[in-house]
């Protein structure tokens, strides 16, 4: 007998994941993702640096920090508020200064400073209504600036600029283009003579790059600027744009400066070393300052003159240093991150949201292991959210109720991270694994002693993830400090605990996504070992931590 199905109502109920708009995990601030009204201070107010009397200044972070961010806040509030305070803010991103200087620095010179001249004026343009309303003429300085620049007959500052402009942009532009056609050539004649390799590469040279050149005005500019007095040659730039703009100072904005190669870090360095000497008459205030991106020092080539440089840059004597990452133990460690979630919210969302757990984690606990897995890094904290969010809506399709991001969610989350960022092939040599797996076993081999032990105790020791090791073998970390697996705790933003009777040495962590991947914690009470144990142990001036000597690790016994 057939059944009428008419007759019957069938409902299928599908679960739904709550919905978070992507741009809540976009945290790339190089591309697209600087959302300035989501900003935190990190532990310091960026006003503090754009008030006053100018500052020159290094902000110091491993990736993911959020160091291209603070450095575009600050851009972002400079404009805002120009009428006011009249301090002109110069972004520069130096992964975007192409390093096409084959094994010549002064083809990076004139990317850099031709670089600077452009993102000047550009900046000029782009925000005439507020700047314009400053300005004054100035005849002398107009014509030093046409001397500087090789120009004749513009008195006009607007056309002058765009003038000024345009031979940078070609200049860039050339530099970009030419050794394409240097290389191009070369592999002609060689396919002739003897056939051409597809690895095969080619060193363009200063000369290589001029004999090119067609216009005299660019040729003139650029042999300006590829010489080692061209940080001169820009400070005077600005001392004179101050004369005819009559703005207070000029701040150089300088990011990922890290990233450039050894020689080119040298130059880098040399521009900001004249800048901190350059005062106008008063002796008081400067015409331009620096605020420059860094990863810490044992990723960074500070030019020394024991090292063969002819002079010296050292933190905290040439420029302030401010540490970016947020550590651990601070009392506003979890309120950072609340507050984080809750502005990216109510910037996707487009209302209030009063609170950000209850919007999109299924309780509070989901939300703190996420943010003490991100061991202070945001950018972690986001991937790990994008990862949890990915597994809960993975698992939408067979419940029947709606669903948020569960403290399961945001293991797997970490798990993904773990192995897939923090662990990334690219980043890490063989070396550097075997490392990292034998502190994560010698971590997770005491912690479970201890915590046998604590079953007969009425005090137990606390959980660690805490070690040191001497300075002498600190260099053989540097890939994994800088990746994040292992943190230093001499560079995050707290007061420090030591006790004459606790640790020495350098003191380091295993970060906390791996202790969790790796199982070097108890998976079980992680959560409470991040949020109370770490404490503990750090309060009793890191007693529990252990110290490692690198030379006894199972990886040397196979070298």
């Amino acid at each position: 007998m057939l059944r009428n199905i008419n007759t019957e109502c069938i409902i299928f109920l599908v679960m739904s994941a709550v919905n978070i708009n992507p741009n809540f995990f976009n945290h790339d601030a190089q591309a697209g993702g600087f959302f300035p009204v989501t900003h935190i201070n990190p532990g310091f107010d960026i006003d503090a640096f754009i008030s006053g009397p100018g500052k020159n200044m290094l902000v110091e972070g491993i990736r993911g920090t959020g160091k291209t961010h603070i450095l575009k806040m600050i851009s972002s509030k400079c404009i805002n508020s120009y009428p006011e305070r009249k301090i002109l803010p110069i972004y520069i991103s130096l992964a975007k200064v192409s390093e096409w200087q084959g094994s010549d620095i002064r083809l990076f010179r004139i990317q850099l400073y031709a670089s600077i001249v452009t993102s000047t004026l550009s900046i000029i343009e782009a925000e005439k209504a507020r700047i314009a309303v400053q300005r004054r003429d100035n005849g002398t300085a107009i014509e030093t600036i046409k001397r500087m620049f090789g120009l004749k007959g513009e008195n006009d500052i607007d056309e002058l600029m765009k003038r000024i402009k345009l031979l940078s942009d070609t200049l860039i532009g050339q530099l970009t283009y030419i050794p394409d056609k240097i290389l191009d050539k070369t592999k002609t004649e060689s396919q002739v003579r003897s056939g051409f390799s597809a690895g095969e590469t080619v060193q363009v040279t200063l000369e290589d790059f001029f004999s090119n050149l067609k216009e005299k005005e660019v040729q003139y500019v650029g042999k300006t600027l590829a010489y080692e007095n061209a940080a001169g040659f820009i400070i005077e730039f600005f001392r004179q744009l101050k004369q005819i703009l009559n703005y207070n100072y000029a701040i150089l904005l300088l990011d990922e400066c890290s990233e450039a190669s050894e020689d080119a870090q040298i130059e880098i360095f040399r521009l900001l070393k004249l800048i901190r000497g350059a005062f106008t008459s008063d002796m008081e205030t400067n015409y331009v300052y620096f605020f420059a991106s860094v990863y810490p020092p044992y990723a960074t080539k500070y030019p020394s003159k024991t090292k063969g440089v002819s002079f010296n840059f050292d933190p905290g004597q040439d420029a302030g240093v401010e540490y970016l990452q947020l550590d651990e133990l601070s009392d506003e460690y979890e309120a950072f991150f609340h507050e984080l979630t809750r502005k990216r919210l109510e910037f996707v969302f487009g209302r209030y949201v009063p609170d950000p757990i209850s919007e999109i984690f299924e309780n509070e606990r989901a939300f703190l292991l996420a943010a003490y897995c991100a061991n202070g890094i945001p950018r972690r904290y986001l991937e790990i959210l994008k990862q949890s969010y990915d597994n809960l809506c993975q698992r939408s399709g067979s419940e029947r109720e709606f669903k948020k991001i569960s403290q399961k969610d945001v293991e797997s989350g970490v798990q993904t991270i773990a192995a897939g960022q923090i662990l990334a092939q690219n980043k890490l040599d063989d070396d550097d694994f075997k490392i990292v797996e034998e502190i994560s076993k010698r971590i997770r081999t005491r912690n479970k002693k201890t915590e046998t032990e604590n079953k007969d105790k009425s005090e137990p020791i606390p959980a660690n993830v805490y070690f040191t090791i001497s300075r002498s073998q600190s260099s053989k970390l540097t890939n994994l400090l800088l990746q994040g697996c292992i943190h230093d705790k001499g560079r995050t933003r707290l007061r420090k605990y030591y006790k004459e009777e606790g640790a020495h040495g350098i003191l380091l962590m295993l970060d906390l996504s791996l202790s969790l991947y790796d199982g070097a914690v108890d998976k079980r009470r992680a959560l409470d070992i991040f949020k109370q144990d770490l404490k503990d142990n750090a309060k009793s001036g890191y007693l529990y931590c252990q110290d490692f000597d690198l030379n006894q690790f199972d990886y040397l016994k196979y070298k």
